[in-house]
């Protein structure tokens, strides 16, 4: 191909690209007048490409893009690494607590005794690296954006795995994928057995990988998890991009997630760019909220990764839009050797930083944060599902307006951070009985 050809191919490029961007503000200055915020920031797609219908998106310049890419290729793989023994000192790989894991999954009359001595069924959490997160929540075992092979794309992996997925994987119940960067030797793995929940424009994908048990879901769209009812599962809008190829950029939406059983609820930001307004949308809808694990990595340089990943004071500005969960755990950081450009331990460090200059304060009352009584309206199944929703899952078809009745308001809040493979008891953190090892 010659030099002109080249040229003209990326005028062409270039030209669409301006003409996307122009036809995605016009919708945004169309949308401004709305207040529901399942119209507001309902998914948009311009031609057959989903776009971001908020504010404080932006796409880097190609010259920011360019010499990016271009310091990136001649920097070492392993460049920025501490030592291995003093990695292993500041950042120890712990084996999960599978007897709690376990034993907080299915019988609800396995419980966790308070401080009080009530007994509560326990809500775990546990990291995985990067965005993969084990999670047991009102007897439910939730998989996060499963990843366990050694390279993530291209990226090694700089954390060794703290287990394997044949650890527990006969027990899950739930799979929350966030973009379209699912391992599919997991998804083979864990097959119909799980039930997947994934953003527009994914159930293809998984069913050419031979899983068919998979529920495809649109922003604000809510579905009962067909084998407990009482639990709903919501997807909700995040700022982010899919598609590893550029031919094949944004065909799939991305998503955040809600999960929501009787007393508990769980928010996950497998990983986003931030927008107040839109994290405040969220947070009104559906606080208060339990457990929430935001993404603190993958940032620098910012003027390239800011519209695609919070940095840890915008992941502390989230804690505070979503209501300020009982607790929220930094995740998506120091596992693989990623494009972005920021030290491996950084993340943990400036979100330290930040807690320091911005303590937490006591959480805001629901009656602060909205009315007592939440009502919102269910989104309409796609009718894009090659595979009817009823089918799969009970989806949420109130004839009139859902009402959620808030049963608790959390007395303290807390961000951290934790090592990789250690699991922690969420609804008694502070109590020694059911964290032994915090």
């Amino acid at each position: 191909m010659t030099v002109s050809a080249v040229a003209y191919y990326a005028l062409q490029a270039s030209h669409h690209k301006d003409l996307v961007e122009a036809l995605r503000k016009q919708h945004m200055r169309k949308r401004r007048h709305l207040h529901h915020p399942e119209d507001r920031y309902a998914s948009l797609q311009i031609e057959s490409s989903f776009v971001n219908p908020f504010e404080a998106w932006h796409t880097p310049s190609w010259k920011d893009d360019a010499l990016y890419w271009l310091k990136r290729s001649w920097q070492s793989t392993f460049s920025g690494l501490p030592d291995t023994k003093d990695l292993d000192e500041a950042f120890p790989l712990h084996r999960p607590d599978f007897d709690r894991i376990f034993s907080s999954v299915g019988s609800a009359s396995q419980s966790c005794v308070d401080s009080e001595g009530s007994t509560s069924l326990q809500t775990t959490f546990t990291w995985l690296g990067q965005s993969t997160c084990l999670i047991t929540l009102d007897g439910l075992m939730i998989l996060t954006d499963p990843v366990f092979d050694d390279a993530l794309v291209f990226h090694k992996r700089a954390r060794s795995l703290p287990c394997k997925l044949d650890a527990f994987v006969d027990k899950v119940d739930i799979v929350l994928i966030s973009h379209d960067h699912a391992d599919e030797h997991v998804v083979k793995q864990l097959g119909d057995s799980v039930t997947w929940y994934v953003p527009l424009g994914l159930r293809d994908w998984f069913v050419g990988c031979g899983v068919e048990n998979v529920i495809e879901l649109d922003w604000w769209q809510e579905v009962r998890h067909k084998e407990r009812p009482e639990v709903i599962i919501a997807s909700v809008p995040s700022m982010h991009s899919s598609g590893r190829w550029s031919f094949k950029k944004n065909q799939a939406l991305w998503s955040n997630f809600v999960v929501r059983a009787k007393d508990e609820s769980f928010f996950f930001c497998g990983a986003s760019g931030y927008d107040k307004d839109l994290f405040k949308a969220i947070g009104k809808v559906y606080a208060p909220l339990t457990l929430a694990a935001l993404p603190i990595g993958g940032y620098m340089p910012r003027n390239v990764k800011k519209a695609l990943h919070m940095d840890p004071a915008e992941a502390l500005r989230t804690h505070h839009h979503l209501g300020c969960p009982r607790l929220s755990i930094g995740i998506n950081w120091g596992t693989f050797v990623s494009s972005s450009t920021e030290p491996i331990m950084e993340p943990r460090s400036a979100l330290a930083q930040t807690l320091q200059k911005h303590p937490l304060p006591s959480p805001p009352s629901p009656e602060q944060l909205h009315e007592s009584t939440l009502t919102t309206t269910p989104a309409s199944p796609s009718s894009s599902s090659p595979t009817s929703l009823s089918s799969l899952s009970s989806s949420v078809k109130d004839d009139h307006k859902r009402k959620y009745h808030v049963n608790r308001t959390n007395s303290t809040t807390e961000f951290i951070t934790v090592s990789l493979g250690e699991t922690i008891c969420v609804a008694n953190l502070g109590d020694d009985s059911c964290n032994p090892t915090s």
